[in-house]
């Protein structure tokens, strides 16, 4: 009958390790560590026979798989605020003061240190408005 030794199950735990990096995806690590597990328990017990390498090499694998499925870190990641990528939409909802007088529907805003169009109902400067919503990379305000 076929005996495997404890360092044959490490290197195939290596391989599998090593190409874990090369490889896509998250698949081969877990039979690593299968591998290198059942290495470790041949060479605490070198009388194991190869059907209970090989269940413990299933077992362990399988159970790894399982562990991380269930960790926090397989869940998905929680949704992405909208305004994540879109400046703009995180100005919505919040109060400023016109620096420009809106004449025609067209007018300016300063926030922190950049100036931005703004489209509402004609309105003087220094006028305190809302950010009610956006248009492209306009402003849409309302007085408040």
């Amino acid at each position: 009958m076929m005996s495997f030794e404890f360092w044959y199950w490490l290197i195939l735990g290596a391989v599998l390790l090593t190409l874990e990096m090369l490889a896509p995806g998250v698949v081969l690590m877990w039979f690593g560590f299968g591998a290198v597990l059942t290495g470790v328990v041949l060479w605490i017990f070198p009388e194991l026979s190869l059907g209970w390498q090989l269940l413990l090499f299933g077992a362990t694998s399988i159970l790894s798989l399982y562990a991380w499925r269930q960790s926090k870190f397989f869940r998905d990641p929680p949704p992405m605020e909208p305004e994540l990528n879109n400046r703009l939409l995180s100005h919505i909802g919040k109060r400023y003061v016109l620096n420009e007088a809106i004449i025609q529907g067209s007018g300016s805003l300063k926030i922190g240190d950049s100036t931005w169009r703004v489209r509402g109902k004609d309105l003087p400067a220094g006028t305190k408005v809302e950010v009610v919503g956006v248009e492209g990379i306009i402003l849409l305000v309302e007085a408040v």
